[in-house]
């Protein structure tokens, strides 16, 4: 009777051993995130809409967040506002509108557009942006960045 129930114990546990725990952070392949937030200000003004970018070589990850009104962005790495992995970071921000120049004259083609950055070049290209930040596990990872024109 023993050994049944030794062998129905296995047949029942074996199957969890290999489950996920269901932290995103825990996930095996992933590296472990710290949430990050952040306000990007030009001229110590709010920008909203702009595309916030950080990149780690090390680990060759990217993590993005968007801006809200007041300027304030949350990163995703694998799950939305889920943050970033502890390391070093090169930010880039980037901002731009896109106008139509010419309307299309066939529906199959697309109409002419023109797209202009609306932020300082250099804080949206990896080689030449400033900015940069480190993520830690249980430090502050709230990084405020003024752009200046």
């Amino acid at each position: 009777m023993t050994r049944y129930l030794l062998l129905l114990g296995l047949f029942l546990g074996l199957p969890s051993l290999g489950c996920y725990s269901g932290s995103p952070s825990t996930i095996p392949g992933r590296s472990p995130t710290i949430p990050v937030q952040g306000v990007i200000t030009l001229d110590n003004e709010p920008v909203a809409n702009a595309t916030v970018m950080f990149f780690c070589k090390k680990l060759r990850i990217t993590s993005y967040g968007k801006t809200n009104e007041n300027g304030e962005f949350s990163l995703t790495t694998y799950d939305p506002e889920d943050g970033a992995p502890e390391g070093r970071y090169v930010v880039t921000v980037k901002k731009s509108e896109q106008t139509i120049t010419k309307p299309s004259e066939h529906p199959t083609l697309p109409p002419q557009s023109e797209t202009v950055q609306l932020l300082p070049a250099e804080y949206g290209d990896l080689e030449s942006t400033s900015l940069r930040a480190t993520v830690i596990t249980g430090g502050n990872n709230s990084f405020p960045f003024n752009l200046t024109r």
